[in-house]
């Protein structure tokens, strides 16, 4: 899959385009309808798929201050999208001079740049300044431009619809197990291992890895989980707690992962975190040595999940 993030690179590249569009923030597996489609368009006709979206959430340039965390990086956002066979992701800043483009300019530079013959859409996007544009708006421009326009309807599971604002809740509340539904896949955080207090492998008996994340990076909620990491190409059993380590009153909020079975130097490497279950909300004990048991406990009940879902 070819990264492009200046949409003037589109020019003359590709022939028979069929563009999906969104934000696709965690490719939920409502986003995944509307890209598979758009793929599935390509391929009939010996065309290219392309995934059009920006490289950071409109929010940022609208309002920041309700500016939502995000599920995923335009890294892993990438990743996913190449797994389900995208030839093209043209991500591009969202910026003030895109904010004020009506829909009209909007879909003139989708015109002069990719020459679409297939557009694909969810039921609620919309485009332009101040959210003008909508699918109908679109279709009609279609067929003007001579393009045509797929609306893809909505996606439910359990009678709810699929999106990431739900997805985002689930995960803040710590429900990472329902989030993996919506999402498709584990909930995931990739992040830098550094340095932390080292009480882990001094004072406690179970060394961590301490994640840094990026900025702006959705986690669940403070507790204990059932976890996966993700070393390179090896994949680990492990368990995490995320929170304030109330026991020492550190303050600082933290990540860190207890990975079964490993012995080696991670500083500096870049791992992924998968939460596939929540085992505790966070707690403060009384002591050292009750903090000792309860982690004890922790790792064992999540053993006891790996030998029960083989994974």
């Amino acid at each position: 899959m070819e990264i492009i993030n200046d949409i003037k690179l589109m020019q003359g590249r590709f022939s028979r385009v069929c563009v999906a569009l969104g934000t696709f923030d965690g490719v939920h597996v409502g986003h995944r309808e509307i890209i598979a489609q758009a793929v599935e368009k390509a391929r009939s006709v010996a065309g290219t798929s392309v995934v059009f979206t920006f490289t950071n959430h409109p929010l940022s340039v609208l309002d920041p201050s309700r500016c939502p965390p995000q599920i995923a990086t335009l890294e892993e956002k990438a990743e996913v999208l190449r797994e389900l066979g995208v030839d093209v992701l043209l991500a591009i800043p969202f910026t003030a001079a895109f904010l004020k483009l009506s829909p009209q300019q909007f879909i003139a530079l989708l015109v002069e740049n990719l020459q679409p013959t297939n557009v694909v859409v969810g039921p609620n996007y919309s485009f332009g300044y101040r959210s003008s544009g909508n699918p109908d708006f679109l279709a009609e421009a279609g067929e003007k431009y001579g393009f045509a326009v797929s609306i893809h309807p909505g996606v439910h599971i359990d009678e709810q619809i699929v999106s990431s604002t739900l997805i985002r809740r689930l995960v803040l509340e710590g429900n990472v197990e329902t989030a993996a539904r919506f999402l498709g896949r584990p909930v995931s955080v990739r992040g830098t291992v550094v340095h932390g207090k080292k009480r882990g492998a001094k004072l406690l008996g179970f060394p961590t890895a301490n994640l840094a994340v990026a900025p702006q990076r959705v986690l669940p909620d403070k507790g204990v989980y059932v976890t996966v990491i993700v070393i390179g190409e090896a994949v680990y059993h492990s368990v995490t707690n995320i929170g304030l380590n109330p026991t020492f009153e550190d303050g600082d909020q933290t990540i860190e992962t207890h990975i079964f079975d490993f012995k080696g130097n991670l500083y500096g490497r870049i791992v992924d975190v998968k939460f596939l279950k929540r085992l505790r909300s966070e707690q403060r004990f009384d002591s050292l040595e009750e903090l000792k048991r309860q982690i004890g406990d922790d790792a064992l009940a999540a053993r006891e999940f790996f030998s029960r879902q083989k994974i």
